[in-house]
């Protein structure tokens, strides 16, 4: 019952009042895990919200081409309907035979801004509204998508709702997230639209194409959190020969060397970055005694591992038992890559220890690793080593297990459980997750420092973990100092382990933990006040943060102003 209490007052702590009543309503009413369809019902605009839009003037109001293939696509009567009851009505709508045609409408157009129809469309009736109202607020804007869902005309129904992130390239290397809502500005269009690529005489996905060129020229492209349009669920294709091809067409124009395949999964694709050379990882592991977890961790390493330049450095945390440095002696005979550096100050500080331990590391990259994992897959090393040797990325975090094979890590999300957390955590490892994106590389916010690869001069230029976390979100602060700093940070979930950490650790069971772990929380929310107001841009906001395993939330139209 006190657990019960103390729960209680965390959550009003993190989220307040009016949150805590919403949990307790939702709780009774079933609310907190909900159908998509019950969910968009309750957050589409009304008649009322319709009829404002009519009557709104915008200070800024651009013409809009709409330009569409001619097609024999039963949506197609669908798509003119809905464009025609748009509450926003500068647009002119074309219809194209070919692509040099459309190029040609758009070069002889005097439209600012373009948006290239698929068939299958149907767009809701405020998406050139609520486009236009960014361009007003945002008038740097190159391009503007928006979430999706798929719609059932047989039995009036809307579907698997794509919520998406912000702009996640690394996201869009491993599936086409984005599809082809996508609005531009005129002058970017005609720069990335292009009916040949002539650098591959393979065919490819001319849209998906389309998206990469345009991300390729312009950073500025703004996500709407709505869903404002609708895709007719039996009119999909399967293009994912095209689609490798065309994040391959990609890569070799931006100078990546990397190959893609097809995965188990329909649509989500895997790059494997092509290394040129192998620089030393100094793999950092933290120790107090628990030498047989130790053990499992360096054979692992000893045995699977197919990745040679590397060096142990074990920091040794004030061990008593005798039997912990009998280890270390039998570690460094027999492992010429191994050394044990001795860590004396006492009481435990994760952020300290570590910070002490990369000084000794020799290599570019550090690999910070409890003692507590196991490697499943042999080549992890050079999966996690491709990413974090790009120019743009500072970290790379791993997908880990707990010891029963359910997901105990797949990224970060800040503002998850109020400040940050796993999301899926717990979950069956064969869990799909929203969009896949748990089988699926992409740019986040934070991943945990249970293993995770930085370069080193990137470490040292945000000056490590912050000492002031001794326990609690150390590796959370130190992924935003990184993306502070100008860096990506990646998950992959093609670096796999086994983490043994209990999944009952609970919450802190003294009272000077939990004053310590309070003082944390309040350090957290001070320094990433911004990023917990505004919403993780990895996240959508239209998920609840209460609830790991992005699940809708129904009173998003009052959080948000939708």
């Amino acid at each position: 019952m006190k657990k019960f209490f103390r729960d209680i007052i965390a959550y009003y702590k993190r989220f307040g009042l009016r949150a805590v009543v919403f949990r307790i309503v939702d709780k009774l009413t079933g609310n907190t895990h909900i159908t998509y369809s019950k969910w968009y019902q309750k957050v589409k605009p009304t008649r009322k919200d319709l009829e404002k839009q009519r009557n709104y003037t915008f200070e800024y109001t651009p013409d809009i081409l709409v330009l569409k293939k001619k097609t024999d696509s039963k949506s197609r009567d669908k798509f003119i309907k809905s464009l025609d009851m748009q509450t926003y009505t500068k647009w002119k709508f074309e219809y194209c035979e070919e692509d040099e045609e459309i190029l040609q409408k758009v070069k002889n157009s005097d439209c600012e801004y373009v948006m290239l129809a698929n068939p299958e469309i149907i767009l809701r009736k405020d998406m050139l509204f609520e486009c236009v109202k960014v361009l007003n607020e945002f008038p740097e804007t190159d391009a503007i998508y928006s979430d999706e869902d798929y719609v059932d005309f047989s039995r009036q129904e809307y579907l698997n709702g794509r919520l998406k992130p912000n702009l996640n390239l690394d996201l869009l290397r491993s599936m086409n997230y984005i599809y082809q809502m996508l609005l531009v500005k005129r002058e970017l269009f005609l720069q990335a639209y292009d009916f040949y690529d002539a650098s591959t005489e393979e065919k490819s996905d001319s849209n998906y194409d389309y998206i990469f060129k345009c991300v390729e020229n312009s950073q500025n492209i703004y996500h709407i959190p709505k869903v404002l349009y609708h895709r007719n669920v039996n009119e999909s294709q399967n293009v994912e020969n095209e689609e490798c091809q065309s994040i391959l067409n990609h890569y070799m124009r931006t100078g990546i060397h990397a190959t893609v395949e097809k995965t188990e999964y329909s649509g989500i694709y895997r790059s494997r970055y092509i290394l040129k050379e192998s620089p030393l990882v100094s793999i950092v592991i933290p120790n107090k005694d628990h030498v047989d977890d130790l053990k499992k961790c360096i054979n692992s390493l000893e045995e699977k591992c197919n990745y040679e330049n590397k060096e142990y450095v074990i920091v040794e945390n004030n061990s008593t038992e005798n039997k912990t440095f009998e280890y270390y002696d039998e570690l460094i005979k027999k492992c010429s890559c191994a050394s044990v550096i001795y860590w004396k100050e006492k009481g435990f500080n994760y952020s300290k220890i570590n910070n002490y331990g990369a000084r000794f590391a020799k290599g570019e990259y550090i690999l910070f690793l409890n003692n507590d994992t196991e490697i499943q897959n042999s080549d992890f090393l050079q999966e996690m080593l491709g990413y974090c040797m790009r120019k743009d990325v500072g970290a790379v975090g791993a997908r880990m297990f707990y010891e029963d094979g359910t997901i105990q890590h797949a990224g970060v999300i800040v503002g998850l459980g109020g400040l940050a957390s796993h999301p899926y955590a717990g979950a069956p490892k064969e869990t799909y997750g929203h969009m896949g994106r748990i089988h699926a590389v992409q740019e986040l916010s934070a991943v945990t420092a249970a293993c995770v690869l930085v370069k080193k001069e990137v470490f040292e230029k945000v000056k490590g973990f912050e000492s002031q976390y001794a326990v609690a979100f150390n590796d959370i602060d130190l992924c935003m100092k990184i993306r502070k700093a100008g860096y990506r940070i990646i998950y992959t979930p093609y670096a796999n382990l086994t983490h043994y950490e209990s999944k009952s650790r609970g919450t802190e069971d003294s009272r000077e933990k939990r004053k310590r772990f309070e003082s944390e929380i309040k350090l957290f929310e001070k320094r990433w006040e911004k990023i917990l107001k505004n919403g993780d841009p990895y996240y959508n906001r239209n998920f609840r943060l209460d609830e790991s395993d992005f699940q809708f939330d129904i009173h998003v139209k009052k959080r948000w102003k939708l």
